[in-house]
């Protein structure tokens, strides 16, 4: 008969409490997610499509489990709220994107303004969805 938690179960929650544990182990999901698209769009550069879309769906599924994490932790209990909040944070992120984009030299400043575009969508998406609401 096998045990229902290991002794590391038992060190790492002695450790640390669970609200601790999930910010980080979310953290970690994301960090993952990150590092997988970004290989995806080195395999994709390379001609190797097969090994870029597998990357993509490890990133999705990888950001599936943080994101169960997070929502049976219930640190989203407000849709609405939630969207505000999201929605103030997409606006100074493109803010932030473009002052960074003004201090740098190509291809910096081509990234921070492709992803300050990319913000200022979200946020106008966002902005649909609460007059929806």
């Amino acid at each position: 008969m096998s045990k229902p938690y290991s002794i590391k179960h038992y060190i790492i929650f002695n450790l640390m409490e669970l609200e601790e544990y999930i910010e980080k182990w979310t953290r970690g999901e994301a960090h993952e997610i990150i590092e997988y698209l970004a290989a995806a769009l080195i395999a994709e550069e390379q001609g190797l499509i097969e090994v870029a879309e597998a990357l993509r769906t490890i990133a999705f599924e990888e950001a599936y489990h943080g994101a169960r994490a997070i929502k049976q932790w219930g640190k989203i209990t407000d849709i609405k709220e939630f969207i505000k909040s999201m929605l103030e944070g997409e606006k100074r992120a493109a803010a932030t994107r473009h002052e960074e984009a003004s201090h740098h030299d190509e291809p910096w400043k081509t990234l921070f303004e492709y992803t300050a575009r990319d913000e200022e969508r979200h946020a106008k998406i966002l902005e649909g969805l609460l007059k929806k609401l």
